[in-house]
């Protein structure tokens, strides 16, 4: 009886941290509202568009102002960071972004310029 009540719990255990670990691997998925500041433009607002499809993370800018979209040409997803990369401007670019908390992420265009994102909250 105690082998089975022991086999129960460690059962669970995994469980609940393989369930744990689903949801920080999806803490980056959803829309974001993204600021780079101080570049040579000035800063840029856009919407990051991240989803898992076959397990990978995929995702765009989109600036709503000027009705363009940025498709990422690579994600690389680490422990507690993402980085992105994408073609704009002519360049090959990259951004990497770390959580602050539930809400918000910071990171660093090609390790130059600040960036600062807010998840954005979807309506009911």
């Amino acid at each position: 009886m105690k082998l089975l009540s022991h086999l129960l719990l460690c059962f669970g255990l995994v469980l609940f941290s393989s369930m744990a670990m689903a949801q920080d691997s999806d803490y980056f998925v959803g829309d974001w509202d993204v600021q780079i500041k101080d570049t040579p433009m000035g800063t840029i607002s856009l919407v990051l568009t991240l989803e898992r499809v076959d397990g990978k993370l995929v995702g765009k800018f989109v600036n709503t102002q000027a009705n363009t979209t940025i498709n990422m040409s690579q994600i690389t997803e680490v422990e507690n960071s993402v980085t992105l990369t994408f073609f704009a401007e002519g360049m090959d670019l990259y951004l990497t972004l770390n959580p602050v908390d539930e809400e918000n992420v910071s990171g660093l265009l090609m390790d130059s310029f600040s960036v600062e994102g807010k998840r954005v909250k979807k309506e009911n």
